[in-house]
């Protein structure tokens, strides 16, 4: 009877079998039931190192990672002979992205260009080289200057010279980041000048004080930022090409050369005169004037400027005077001014009815009487004085072919006829441009 009793027990006991579908486990997991091109752009967010620690998982993963098209080397824990290596397991035809990192660049001196010649052998388009060192100078391998596959280069040295021993023919290169690299102004111009499909530039090196940019190509391949916080003097010469000051708190000296044939209600403050806040020399030209007119007969808001020497090339037109008046009101440290070169203009409203508003305005005016020029001349000069208040010196530089030496010995004669701020002193010199 016992015995009965128990067996019924452990009948009721025992546990019913659950209704869940019986799940089947594959050989291989999910992940590795990826293709192989889904395999290699995963490890491409990881280092070569990582990846290379993949091979052990399975037999499907012996060799994915030598055939990914990234490669992330970095000495940290690795030594010469495993970078080569790594070198000689890899397979891929092609690298789209190779980034070598040497903290001891000493001690793979010798070693350095055979890993670059790699990545150029397959055809790397993003490459990205940090070589800290000792050393003052590394002179890349010719191949690297020549590289015509590379879209993306970032090089960051320990702050040493970067001397290209060749030309410079990065054809494909759209993005270029050099840091800590050490660069005279020649090599400079060589490596810049071999990137004729330029268009992202970043340069960082704490010794940068004056930075020129000379753009006159007439195919604008849209707009640039300039972020230079550190510079004290900007020289900037464009044509069709518009230039954003992002950052230039600490330039002190700014040359503004610019000539843009654009509809002036679109960009008319493009260049952000509160950039140049801190800027005591000041050059600028007729575009620019041009511009600033523009924004102050719509109203637009000017700030107060530091200026203190103020020099302008501009035309002897009406396009000019709103911008030049505006400038000079806003310019109340100004002590000296205005080196003048008087050319020609082609367009401009009728709003300063006594200046020429075209080519052939202009050019019938140097062969008018000589009652007219010292008309005009007076007239200019009167608009400066009296816009001018804390103005000391006034150099007024008269260029063009129709100025010859009868017309500048009569404008001598104007000067004694000025009514406005008589204590300021007026130099005239003349140019033969």
């Amino acid at each position: 009877m016992a015995d009965k009793r128990r067996r019924r027990l452990h009948k009721q006991c025992r546990k019913k079998p659950s209704k869940r579908p019986k799940i089947k486990l594959s050989k291989e997991d999910f992940i590795s039931s990826m293709p192989d091109e889904i395999l290699h752009q995963i490890l491409s967010f990881i280092p070569t190192s990582c990846a290379i620690r993949t091979s052990v998982l399975s037999r499907r993963w012996r060799h994915v990672w030598c055939e990914t098209t990234s490669l992330y080397i970095e000495d940290l824990k690795a030594t010469a002979q495993e970078i080569n290596q790594t070198l000689t397991y890899f397979t891929a035809p092609k690298i789209m992205s190779f980034h070598l990192s040497l903290c001891r660049y000493n001690h793979f001196a010798t070693k350095i260009d055979r890993w670059i010649e790699f990545a150029i052998s397959h055809s790397v388009q993003k490459l990205s080289l940090n070589l800290n060192g000792r050393k003052k100078t590394y002179n890349f391998p010719e191949c690297f200057y020549l590289c015509s596959s590379i879209k993306q280069l970032s090089v960051e040295t320990g702050y040493m010279y970067m001397i290209p021993t060749c030309i410079v023919s990065w054809q494909s290169l759209r993005n270029l980041s050099l840091r800590g690299c050490r660069l005279r102004v020649k090599p400079f111009a060589k490596i810049i000048s071999g990137c004729p499909n330029l268009e992202s530039l970043a340069f960082k090196s704490l010794s940068l004080a004056r930075l020129e940019i000379d753009h006159t190509s007439y195919s604008p391949q849209g707009p640039t930022e300039i972020v230079a916080p550190h510079i004290l003097y900007l020289r900037l010469k464009s044509s069709e090409k518009t230039f954003t000051l992002a950052d230039v708190s600490s330039l002190t000296e700014a040359n503004l050369d610019i000539h843009i044939n654009i509809v002036f209600s679109s960009k008319a403050d493009f260049l952000q005169l509160a950039k140049l806040h801190n800027v005591k020399r000041l050059t600028v030209g007729a575009t620019f004037l041009q511009i600033l007119s523009h924004a102050e007969l719509g109203g637009v808001h000017f700030e107060v400027l530091k200026v203190q020497t103020l020099i302008v090339k501009t035309n002897f037109v009406r396009s000019v005077i709103p911008g030049l008046a505006r400038l000079l009101q806003n310019s109340p440290d100004l002590k000296e001014d205005v080196q003048l070169a008087i050319y020609l203009d082609a367009h401009w409203r009728w709003i300063y009815s006594d200046f020429p508003t075209s080519y052939e305005d202009m050019y019938s005016i140097s062969r008018c009487k000589v009652s007219t020029w010292k008309l005009l001349l007076a007239s200019f000069m009167e608009l400066v004085l009296r816009n001018a208040k804390t103005l000391e010196t006034m150099v007024l530089r008269l260029g063009g072919f129709y100025f010859k030496e009868k017309w500048f010995k009569k404008v001598l004669r104007i000067i004694p006829t000025l009514s406005h701020n008589t204590s300021v002193s007026i130099v005239l010199n003349r140019s033969n441009c």
